[in-house]
């Protein structure tokens, strides 16, 4: 799956936990873009579920989104160029960094475990880390992992696998969803300022073109 010579550097998207105590365990960087990105906006209801007529025009908050893409690992340049990680491993490393987006740390689990042996009652189940899907500077948003469905297509020697493919599942969070001092939230308003900035492009643009009579208008910025 090796690029044409002369193919322009693409950003990676990537899936990162802000994990201090792990920063690279939960860093998966994918190894190929997806082709597709699916996308769903559905407007926020109250959290009573009960609106009346003069609700209809209320906005709740930020829409909620929802992201599935597939992505694609293989080993095959790994395996050509000889790489170690690689031969050893095939491409379940690489899953195993998404996997770990849905498990606490073992240091959680242990400690949780200690502390219920003592005694301790624990009313809340710890706190993970947040998740944030970076897809271009347009795209760095907070998100939660809600499935990952993996499928194993090839294997090695040792049953490694060597070619998968994730269905990723993932709810973006907002301002709505997480406190103020959580990164998160600051994250999810830049993200919405970049929305407001590229509609109010693109209106101007439309509005030029419906005067002008023009399909499409170019835009320049700074000359």
């Amino acid at each position: 799956m090796s690029s044409f010579p002369g193919t322009p550097r693409v950003m990676a998207g990537a899936l990162v936990a802000v994990d201090p105590t792990a920063p690279l365990a939960r860093l998966a960087v994918f190894q190929y873009n997806p082709d597709e990105v699916r996308r769903e906006l559905k407007p926020r209801r109250p959290s009573s579920g009960g609106e009346s007529a003069s609700d209809a025009l209320r906005v709740w908050g930020a829409a909620v989104e929802t992201i599935q893409m597939t992505v694609e690992l293989d080993a095959t340049d790994g395996l050509e160029t000889g790489d170690v990680l690689t031969q050893t491993m095939g491409v379940s490393g690489r899953l195993a960094v998404l996997e770990m987006q849905l498990y606490p740390t073992t240091v959680q689990v242990i400690t949780r475990t200690a502390l219920t042996a003592a005694g301790v009652i624990e009313v809340l189940p710890p706190s993970g880390p947040l998740a944030v899907l970076v897809w271009g500077p347009g795209r760095v948003v907070p998100v939660k992992v809600d499935s990952l469905s993996i499928r194993e297509q090839a294997f090695d020697l040792l049953l490694n696998p060597i070619r998968a493919s994730v269905d990723l599942a993932l709810t973006v969070l907002t301002y709505d969803d997480l406190p103020p001092t959580d990164v998160g939230f600051a994250m999810s308003l830049v993200h919405q300022v970049q929305q407001e900035v590229k509609a109010s492009i693109a209106g101007v643009a439309n509005v030029a073109g419906a005067l002008t009579g023009s399909a499409g208008v170019s835009v320049s910025v700074g000359g």
